[in-house]
């Protein structure tokens, strides 16, 4: 069983022919409501894929968003939830700008109040592996009964070597694109090497349609090129991806099979719309792997990772 711990909210999603200039109006092309929240998309794929998944993070409203929530996660298969209901609280939404290219915005409101449910003793007991990122109340509580019951963790988007949250992570995910807007980071592969001496992890950085490099505890290096695909919606990719590399890690496969699989299975992400509304199929990642590309090879410069 894996833990997916974050934020567990419903993504309304605004396509646009383009993004707006500022002052400007625009008609939407359409409008649509779609689960979102890295538990639930990563907990989806997993679940898809025959991994029991305990799904934690924020209390839900007793309003149409927290319904919406509940319904949808009621109709996945190998999905326990423990969050509660809690008719004093706001259920959060994920509010999504998207283009016809494939590009989004997110723009996460959260309400004031807010509380949250961790997993119990038994359950983390249970747990091979515990899923977290830097986004959704009560991360640091979760992130230290991962370590008190020496859980291993996979992370999401951390700042650098020097984030407290990356204490246990066994795998770092990230994107060219979080580093540099996020964290101000231009230079990836001398933050991977930071982060990677530092925590011991598989370190693995996206970039897009561009390859993405992945670096192992023992020093590895391996640059994965997704395939080419006709892109509908980005919403999610990085959680597939995600999925994709604790997918292989639990299964106990090489590295170049957990990348090939994690880089398929969030090509075929960015074909459908939404986030997770529709996990990729084993048999159509498998497909899709022969069309991925991987190479062992170190990168050619060596810069040092200066800080954010």
């Amino acid at each position: 069983m894996v833990i997916c711990y974050g934020s567990i909210l419903p993504d309304r999603v605004l396509r646009l022919p383009r993004f707006p200039r500022p002052g400007e109006g625009l008609h939407a092309l359409d409008e649509a409501l779609y689960l979102g929240g890295e538990p639930c998309n990563v907990g989806g794929h997993l679940a898809a894929w025959e991994v029991p998944v305990l799904l934690a993070g924020n209390d839900l409203g007793c309003d149409a968003a927290g319904a919406f929530v509940r319904s949808r996660l009621a109709a996945r298969p190998n999905t326990t939830l423990v969050v509660r209901d809690d008719d004093r609280l706001q259920t959060p939404t994920c509010y999504v700008w998207a283009t016809p290219d494939g590009e989004r915005t997110m723009i996460p409101s959260w309400p004031k109040a807010r509380s949250w449910a961790l997993p119990d003793d038994a359950q983390l007991r249970a747990a091979r592996l515990v899923s977290v990122s830097i986004y959704g109340p009560g991360m640091e509580a979760m992130i230290e009964l991962a370590r008190q019951h020496a859980r291993p963790l996979a992370i999401a988007d951390v700042s650098g070597p020097d984030d407290p949250r990356l204490a246990g992570a066994a795998i770092v995910t990230t994107s060219r694109a979080v580093l540099r807007l996020r964290w101000g980071v231009e230079d990836a592969i001398a933050w991977m090497r930071a982060v990677a001496a530092r925590s011991g992890a598989l370190v693995v950085v996206s970039d897009g349609p561009r390859p993405l490099w992945a670096l192992t505890p023992e020093g590895g290096w391996w640059q994965v090129t997704p395939p080419a695909i006709n892109v509908v919606d980005t919403t999610g990719a990085g959680d597939a991806l995600k999925a994709g590399v604790i997918y292989g890690w639990l299964q106990g496969w090489p590295l170049a099979r957990t990348l090939r699989w994690a880089v398929a299975a969030a090509s075929l992400q960015c074909q459908w719309p939404g986030a997770c509304e529709r996990a990729p199929t084993p048999a159509e990642i498998t497909a899709l792997m022969a069309r991925v590309p991987l190479v062992q090879r170190a990168p050619e410069h060596t810069i040092e990772y200066q800080g954010a």
